[in-house]
């Protein structure tokens, strides 16, 4: 995952629930070892619902602005996924995609 381009990650879900099961496993492979090291900043937030059948919710915020110190770009557009609809790679590839994109847009001003 681009976790580079990623300030803040919220995740809500409900552990009982098996419709949580992709919003389990996306906060496994974002709270990890290695994306702390590629994004020491990145704040993961996790709420734990007491309702059984309360739906898993995913928001993940991008960087707000270009910061000269590190040259990277962003422009802190939010994304907001109900989980439960989804599958874990869905997931990951629409966090992804805009991830890429800044991505691209830092590796271009750095020309």
């Amino acid at each position: 995952m681009l976790m580079r381009q990623i300030n803040d990650i919220k995740v809500a879900l409900s552990p009982f629930n098996k419709a949580s099961k992709a919003s389990r496993l996306f906060l496994n492979r974002v709270n990890t070892d290695e994306a702390r090291k590629l994004n020491p900043a990145l704040k993961i937030t996790t709420t734990i619902l007491n309702d059984a059948q309360a739906p898993s919710r995913i928001d993940v915020v991008y960087l707000r602005q270009r910061t000269k110190k590190d040259g990277r770009v962003g422009d802190g557009q939010k994304l907001g996924l109900d989980a439960d609809k989804l599958k874990i790679d869905n997931i990951v590839e629409l966090v992804n995609k805009h991830a890429k994109k800044l991505d691209e847009a830092e590796q271009a001003s750095s020309w």
